[in-house]
């Protein structure tokens, strides 16, 4: 009995202080959320190699690896409350249509710290193929958020691969869970 108890205090203790602390980030006054410790903000050179975009991120993170990413945006599409429905059928249209097969674990809008969030959490698979490697198929986890900020797209976006979803999905939900926005 003491040995199934002293398995079970470890197991306990060890899964406790596995996980990893969060830290608050601020984007700016109005913007922040929780992110794990272990990951870092990635340098302007680390976002250009591993991302293309017209506007420079309001922040990147990455787990060391750089297999875990979590990127915080803004698009300039005027956008109000009174539009959700619309950008919802908008941006789902968009995230069926860029991948071969889309499986959606949440879709839909839901309110995160007393604000609407057009949520996205899927797993997608997109087939490549060329002449010289064949086929190739890679699955992909992403939750992606979108709320409406000062009149334009705010957008949180995690993802990592389908692989390694059983451990980045709990960490996802906690961080888009954390996201509080005040506007002033």
């Amino acid at each position: 009995m003491k040995k199934l108890l002293l398995i079970i205090f470890t197991i306990a203790w060890s899964t406790l202080f596995s996980q990893d602390k969060m830290v608050k980030h601020q984007i700016n006054d109005e913007i922040s959320y929780m992110v794990p410790s272990t990951f870092t903000l990635m340098s302007s050179s680390d976002r250009m190699r591993k991302f293309v975009s017209a506007r420079e991120p309001l922040a990147m993170h990455s787990t060391e690896d750089r297999e875990v990413d979590l990127g915080i945006n803004w698009n300039p599409m005027r956008w109000t409350a009174a539009d959700d429905e619309m950008v919802y059928g908008f941006y789902k249209a968009s995230i069926q249509s860029m991948f071969d097969n889309v499986e959606f674990i949440q879709d839909g809008i839901k309110k995160v710290n007393g604000r609407n969030f057009i949520v996205f959490e899927f797993v997608s698979s997109l087939k490549s193929e060329n002449a010289f490697s064949g086929t190739k198929s890679s699955r992909y986890y992403t939750y992606i958020q979108y709320t409406s900020y000062n009149n334009q797209v705010l957008l949180f976006n995690f993802g990592c691969k389908a692989r390694l979803m059983s451990t980045y999905q709990p960490v996802a939900n906690d961080i888009m869970s954390s996201v509080k926005i005040s506007e002033k």
